[in-house]
């Protein structure tokens, strides 16, 4: 849309507040470390789906899950990344039986290795650590990245205290070594948005100008509970996927919208060294939303 919809005097926050039945929202806190892993050989193609806020081990991750196997069972991805909230509603590793080995079982016994980032719930037990320690969760620390195919994934730490001051530098560093067709950068929390909790002036300070400096395409966030996919933002398209499972909050479409929806669901991306293909599908296997990233030449 060109225009943000007009709203009535109260705030956009308290107006999604109340269309959502006046949910609240706590907030957590983490430290941070860093490990980088070695980087895999790069073929020039690369299938991955991609959820997130998807822990919550009832029917409705479980049908995302299964909508998840039929595409894998359909044309196999290389891999799955979760952008947080993988445990509800306090990140305890004795759920994840539950909210994660129960509900990707096709996907786990098929071999498709996850990768995941830490969001705000999963590190209200014991800081995530146990989720950074728990190896089929894919993390080599509580940032890191991995270079897929055409893809290199910079996978991060955004919750409340997470140590900026090693991350940033860590971050700057590895992308301006990057050598990826594809730099794509994950999070749990978003940095534009049209949901609930709405842009983040301090994230969009901290990480905008690195994204555009050193062309990051693409930002794959959860938190707010829905779906959305950006306009492009100086170089960037940022793709909420809080769909995985958590019960939903409404949404409402602003100037950088360019597609948004109120439904659970996961993303299929398909990259080339010249494309990535987005289709995102909703619980019932419906499409949600498709378009197409193309590199600059």
């Amino acid at each position: 849309m060109d225009r943000e919809p007009a709203l009535p005097s109260l705030s956009r926050r308290q107006l999604l507040a109340l269309m959502a039945g006046g949910l609240g929202f706590g907030a957590s806190v983490a430290a941070a470390n860093a490990f980088t892993p070695a980087a895999s050989s790069f073929p020039t193609k690369l299938r991955w789906l991609a959820t997130a806020d998807s822990g919550s081990g009832d029917r409705k991750q479980q049908a995302v899950a299964d909508q998840m196997a039929a595409v894998q069972r359909r044309q196999p991805v290389d891999l799955v990344i979760l952008a947080g909230d993988n445990i509800y509603n306090d990140g305890d590793i004795s759920k994840v039986e539950a909210t994660f080995q129960r509900p990707y079982s096709a996907l786990l016994q098929a071999g498709v290795p996850f990768h995941a980032v830490l969001g705000n719930h999963d590190i209200r037990t014991a800081n995530g650590d146990p989720q950074v320690a728990y190896r089929p969760f894919g993390m080599a620390g509580r940032w890191y990245n991995l270079r897929r195919g055409p893809v290199e994934f910079f996978m991060l730490d955004t919750n409340m205290n997470a140590n900026w001051g090693q991350q940033l530098p860590w971050l700057r560093s590895s992308l301006a070594a990057s050598k990826a067709p594809w730099k794509v950068v994950v999070g749990h929390h978003p940095i534009y948005s049209a949901g609930f909790y709405g842009n983040d002036p301090v994230a969009q300070g901290r990480l905008g100008p690195l994204f555009k400096k050193y062309g990051v395409q693409l930002y794959i966030n959860g938190h707010e509970h829905d779906y959305e996919r950006t306009k492009m933002i100086d170089g960037t398209t940022y793709l909420t996927l809080g769909i995985g499972g958590a019960s939903l909050r409404p949404i409402l479409a602003n100037g950088n919208t360019a597609a948004c929806a109120s439904v659970h669901g996961f993303v299929e991306l398909e990259a080339s060294p010249t494309t990535i293909k987005i289709n995102a599908w909703d619980r019932q296997g419906k499409p949600i939303d498709q378009t197409v990233l193309v590199a600059k030449g």
